[in-house]
């Protein structure tokens, strides 16, 4: 395992989830390379604990964030890695369960050969709107709330020029079936180019569309000057990006916890 790859991708995780977060209006907080993540959303995935390194008591940390937790009454995650076998064995222990088994994260070191695909980038508020709107219907196929996206996030966040660039793909009516988005957490600094919220409508699935979107953020992200690609895969999406050239680096395990019961005020 390349090791000072490994570090950067897993840090450019953690600070391209605390921007989503905050971009949500939610809440990050950092302590010691430990990080608690809040969205304005309850859905637990969007919710939850990465530590950056193998350091320090698991088991205490586990304790902090039921507490943060249940202070904001949210269900949450805590992603467990190889690189730290004793936050993984200790959330086991904490009585967590898997969400996720196997979450992989990929990366693709050069840009990738254009796929075919009317792909244009977000410009305005109208095409922001529409990209959450494909997410909202895509992602229950993976077992996110319906209308999760729209609710969350705003148009304005995929219009942070220094820090996000987004795209979507049209069918042959002009209507936008696709998108995916570049995540640049350290703006024009960025060693990592996040693509993330990759998606497609049902009807428009098996054209290539999404994977055209992925190539495009993929490519802008190493335009504007990023060493490499990273995403983590689903397992709808994972075959998809292996055959554009994304390569498993390393699997998260996202673990799961509902908060404790609140006592009565």
């Amino acid at each position: 395992m390349e090791q000072s790859l490994v570090a950067l991708v897993h840090r450019n995780l953690m600070d391209v989830t605390a921007l989503g977060a905050e971009g949500s209006g939610g809440t990050s907080q950092e302590r010691h390379g430990e990080l608690f993540f809040a969205s304005a959303s309850k859905a637990p995935f969007l919710n939850g604990v990465i530590r950056e390194r193998p350091e320090g008591d698991p088991a205490e940390l586990l304790q902090r964030a039921a507490e943060f937790f249940a202070a904001r009454d949210r269900d949450y995650v805590v992603y467990a890695w190889p690189g730290d076998p004793a936050l993984d064995s200790a959330t086991f222990a904490a009585g967590m369960t898997p969400v996720m088994e196997r979450y992989p994260e990929m990366v693709c070191r050069a840009p990738l050969r254009a796929l075919a695909g009317d792909v244009r980038a977000v410009a305005s508020v109208e095409d922001a709107t529409a990209y959450w709107q494909i997410c909202d219907r895509a992602y229950p196929s993976i077992g996110f709330p319906e209308d999760l996206f729209t609710r969350t996030y705003s148009p304005q966040l995929l219009l942070d020029a220094d820090r996000v660039w987004a795209c979507l793909a049209y069918d042959t009516q002009e209507r936008p079936v696709a998108c995916a988005s570049l995540w640049l957490a350290a703006g024009a600094d960025s060693q990592v180019g996040f693509i993330g919220w990759v998606g497609s409508l049902a009807q428009a699935r098996g054209r290539g569309l999404a994977a055209a979107c992925t190539v495009r953020a993929t490519n802008r992200a190493f335009e504007l000057g990023a060493r490499i690609a990273s995403l983590q895969a689903s397992p709808m999406g994972e075959p998809i990006y292996r055959r554009l050239g994304y390569e498993e680096l390393y699997a998260y395990r996202v673990m799961g916890v509902a908060p404790p019961d609140q006592p009565q005020r």
